[in-house]
């Protein structure tokens, strides 16, 4: 009685041990109850990231490095590395462009639209289908849906700078709507600003030059530039390390030997006060990723049904890649031609025998096109090669026959 008892107790406790399981299972399970890490729900993808991009998920106290292509949940916080930059894209079509030193945290959903905590630098906030609202120490601004502003804390004032439709700026006990062009400073109490004397024509904010070799020649455009007026070009957001400070009368400068990596640049006037709003540009040189798997003349045994892996070196900030087979050195016509996520797949094609070619090459829809790698060999056959004989006893005596 006591041994059936005990025999019972564990096949019950047993069980419930399985049926534990499978409710866990079904609670990480994608669409099973439980959105993104920790339960938290995925709200955007990093797009672009320049520099050792730093993640904190929330109720953590590590930082954890962050690639392009990654995912951001709601509570996570994202900080920005100097000389770095990152566009954070969110599931309703809102982009927030994080400038160097900014540390923001996503907060988690409102009723009246998306919410981000600028804890320090500066962001430029394009919203897309519900209004976006950028808080900070000093106050915020909130932007309707199809807006675009630059809310800035580098300097421990609140500055917002409405680039397209209007915010609405509110700190100090004061609310003002302010429209595009016009400007906001909050330190003791909310000041409106006329909009900027200057304005910069080229290249856009933001913008991203793709290169290899040598940086190309970037061309500097603006307009409206009084007499004495001056053209700043730095590496930093502060303006802190000048490598430019020359006249700016002309309306133009073409800086011949720019160096990789992000670069500010703004006007201003005799006395160093800012004339222009500060733009970014960034040149990120185009690398290729160097191909591991299949391995140059490497004979693989590949009958149909099984897979075939390739592998390659990843690229700093490259999470997509589109992989290329060919039966042809000029990839003309593609056998494979595969989007993957990481640097290394499995897939299930059927190839026939013979000589192959493949490739890879960064999918970066920021960039364009970029350089592939080298092209590497390899040879597919259906049935494995039988070995060569073997002779059993080679030292066997031959006895030449005599002639009569």
């Amino acid at each position: 009685m006591t041994a059936t008892r005990s025999i019972r107790d564990m096949v019950v406790a047993g069980l419930g041990a399985v049926i534990a399981v499978v409710c866990l299972s079904a609670a990480l399970r994608p669409g099973g109850g439980r959105a993104g890490a920790g339960g938290r729900e995925v709200v955007a993808q990093i797009t672009v990231a320049v520099g050792t991009l730093q993640v904190r998920p929330a109720e953590t106290l590590g930082w954890q490095t962050a690639q392009r292509g990654e995912a951001v949940h709601e509570s996570d916080a994202v900080y920005v590395p100097p000389g770095g930059e990152a566009r954070v894209t969110f599931l309703d079509g809102t982009v927030l462009e994080l400038d160097e030193r900014s540390l923001v945290v996503i907060e988690p959903r409102r009723p009246e639209g998306r919410a981000v905590t600028l804890r320090q630098g500066s962001v430029a906030g394009t919203t897309g289908s519900v209004p976006l609202t950028l808080e900070t120490r000093n106050g915020r601004a909130t932007l309707p849906a199809g807006a675009e502003a630059r809310v800035d804390v580098t300097t421990g004032a609140l500055d917002v700078s409405v680039t397209k439709g209007k915010a609405t700026v509110a700190a100090k006990g004061q609310t003002s709507e302010v429209a595009a062009g016009g400007r906001v400073n909050v330190m003791d109490e909310l000041v409106l600003l006329p909009g900027w004397p200057v304005t910069l024509v080229a290249p856009e904010a933001q913008h991203r030059v793709l290169f290899r070799g040598t940086p190309p020649p970037i061309t500097l455009e603006w307009k409206g530039a009084p007499k004495g007026a001056r053209l700043q070009v730095a590496k930093d957001r502060l303006f802190a390390f000048l490598s430019k400070d020359v006249p700016a009368e002309s309306g133009a400068l073409v800086l011949t030997a720019p160096t990789p990596g992000v670069t500010w640049w703004r006007l201003v006037d005799g006395s160093g006060t800012a004339l222009s709003e500060a733009r970014r540009f960034s040149l990120v040189e185009d690398l290729a990723p160097a191909s591991r798997l299949p391995r140059p003349g490497e004979v693989l045994l590949a009958p149909p049904g099984s897979t075939l892996e390739f592998a390659w070196t990843p690229l700093p900030g490259i999470s997509r890649y589109r992989l290329e087979v060919s039966a042809s050195q000029s990839f003309e016509p593609l056998a494979l031609d595969e989007t993957v996520a990481g640097s290394q797949v499995k897939l299930g094609a059927s190839l026939p025998e013979g000589i192959w070619f493949w490739r890879v090459r960064a999918a970066d829809d920021a960039m364009g096109e970029t350089l592939p790698s080298e092209t590497a060999r390899f040879r597919v056959i259906h049935k494995g090669i039988p070995d060569a004989p073997e002779l059993l006893n080679p030292e066997i005596e031959v006895t030449p026959e005599r002639t009569p």
